[in-house]
């Protein structure tokens, strides 16, 4: 008798038990497992769009690339690594000759990490392997020439297939001929270490 007095409140532990079981050892991982199945059916079908649309943009894929690889070389042409730093003395004698300016002295600077500032970052390397610092370098230059001459040659300068910027000038004039100190700044990619 005293059994089947605890009889029903076994079966309903019992049954509680059996559902608990059932919840967090078959209900849950399947839920679960279904639920990330279903994500990455999403995330799949969201790159199979993204992949059409890019496929519909650009069309030829070869063409693309091609066109790609060109604008990386030119980018790689006007951020050269830095071990190519010494054509630019090159390229200064050779535009000084062109323009008829006497270049007296060239005086490369220390390579020196760009800071950071709003708007600029560093690049993304080829390799996918983090960021690739941008160094700058100062170039000193004195120079002797005539106005249009001095012009010319800070335009072919400025203007070359590398990236530079002016940072000063100081000019004098004795009678028709300049004299002056010319500090440009050159910009190089880190080489890979």
């Amino acid at each position: 008798m005293n059994r089947e007095k605890f009889l029903p409140a076994i079966t309903l532990a019992l049954c509680l038990l059996a559902t608990f079981l059932f919840v967090n050892l078959i209900y849950a991982p399947i839920k679960s497992e279904t639920a990330a199945a279903q994500l990455e059916s999403r995330r799949l079908h969201a790159v199979e769009k993204n992949l059409q649309e890019f496929k519909n943009r650009h069309g030829d894929i070869e063409k693309f690339l091609a066109l790609t690889e060109t604008r990386l070389k030119s980018a790689r042409e006007l951020l050269p690594l830095e071990n190519s730093q010494d054509t630019f003395a090159a390229e200064i004698y050779k535009t000084a000759e062109k323009n008829k300016v006497l270049v007296t002295s060239v005086q490369m600077g220390e390579l020196e990490p760009v800071e950071s500032a709003e708007g600029v970052e560093n690049v993304q390397s080829a390799e996918g392997e983090g960021d690739t610092k941008i160094l700058r370098q100062s170039v000193k230059i004195k120079v002797e020439a005539d106005y249009i001459a001095t012009l010319n040659f800070l335009r072919d300068i400025l203007n070359g297939e590398r990236f530079t910027a002016l940072e000063t000038i100081t000019l004098a004039s004795d009678k028709n001929i300049l004299t002056g100190d010319i500090e440009i700044l050159i910009f190089n990619l880190a080489a890979p270490s």
